[in-house]
């Protein structure tokens, strides 16, 4: 049985590397798609392929939201091109725990095929582990190094099948569900005792970093993905960013304890991939500047590149610039 993994990444370098050689002791092959890394994220995916782990790597530098569609670019990859009975789908941040299944995940998957005649997908709960004042920082492992958790979610990303036959088959936004014939299926199994540690706040202005572009991307999509409710999450922190950054960015609270809860559980997950080769200690102040002047630079080039390609929008380009709105 083939498992591949498929990932959507941008702006990763301090944890793709240990995400890979963990997830590489579950999948056959692993597909991603860079959405426009700028901070050697794509460097680090290049070294691991000439090292040997079964990668590919798509790139689509989108400045705009468009995940439906590079989910479902990523699962037909994994079924077409590698032979999949089942796609993984897993963001950089998100580490498959299987502790609690005792035969692991290939023994798993197959039970279901002999007792459950083929569903269209697995569900499993996120669990998202939180960093401290008390993580150490000289650790470069993610997994090793922040190892305190919340309870288990009600939000679910799906391993889905790659055998559905005769049917149409999407990924859904956040990969939280598989759609078929363009309704979500109700051929699925959740399954509680497979997790996925999610580490998506590794340190407070990497999380800051996360608002802005999280909705910049909403926004550079038009009012249809803005009035969608996707990405809903970043659009509060976004504007407090913008307009009264001091709130956040100097805020004791946000910088340095938000996460520490009295309910975290110390539980460090089970990870598998071993030490690392090519992940550098991160400086964080200027990684976020790398990643946000990264996604500002690649804005601004599409935007030139529209109005050299379309003359209809320089023009109402113009027309909005030669506006004038009396404000006070």
């Amino acid at each position: 049985m083939r498992i591949v993994a498929a990932t959507r990444v941008l702006d990763e370098a301090d944890i793709i590397e240990a995400f890979v050689r963990h997830t590489a002791s579950f999948v056959s092959h692993h597909v991603f798609m860079d959405n426009g890394s700028n901070d050697g994220t794509v460097e680090i995916l290049r070294k691991l392929a000439e090292e040997g782990l079964g990668i590919t790597v798509f790139q689509n530098r989108s400045v705009h939201y468009n995940e439906i569609s590079f989910n479902t670019f990523l699962y037909e990859q994994a079924v077409k091109a590698h032979g999949a009975d089942w796609v993984l789908f897993v963001d950089a941040d998100e580490f498959l725990d299987d502790r609690k299944i005792p035969a692991g995940l290939h023994a798993y998957l197959g039970s279901l095929r002999r007792f459950l005649r083929d569903p269209h997908c697995v569900k499993v709960p996120m669990v998202n582990y939180e960093y401290t004042r008390q993580d150490d920082y000289n650790e470069i492992v993610v997994p090793r190094r922040t190892t305190h958790r919340n309870a288990p979610t009600q939000n679910y990303k799906v391993i889905a099948s790659g055998r559905i036959r005769g049917k149409t088959v999407a990924i859904a936004n956040g990969s939280h569900d598989v759609l078929v014939d363009g309704a979500v299926t109700s051929s699925c199994v959740v399954e509680n005792d497979l997790w996925l540690a999610h580490f998506s706040e590794r340190y407070a202005l990497q999380t800051a970093a996360k608002f802005l572009k999280g909705w910049s991307k909403v926004l550079a999509a038009g009012s249809e993905v803005i009035n969608s409710g996707s990405s809903y999450h970043y659009k509060a922190p976004y504007y407090v960013i913008k307009d009264r950054p001091e709130d956040l960015l100097r805020n004791e609270w946000f910088m340095t304890r938000k996460n520490e809860s009295p309910d975290l559980v110390h539980d460090p997950m089970r990870y598998k991939g071993g030490d690392l080769r090519y992940t550098r200690p991160i400086d964080r102040e200027m990684q976020t500047v790398r990643t946000l002047m990264g996604y500002l630079h690649d804005l601004a080039v599409q935007h030139g590149r529209l109005l050299d390609h379309d003359p209809a929008a320089r023009a109402l380009v113009a027309e909005w610039s030669s506006t004038h709105e009396k404000i006070i």
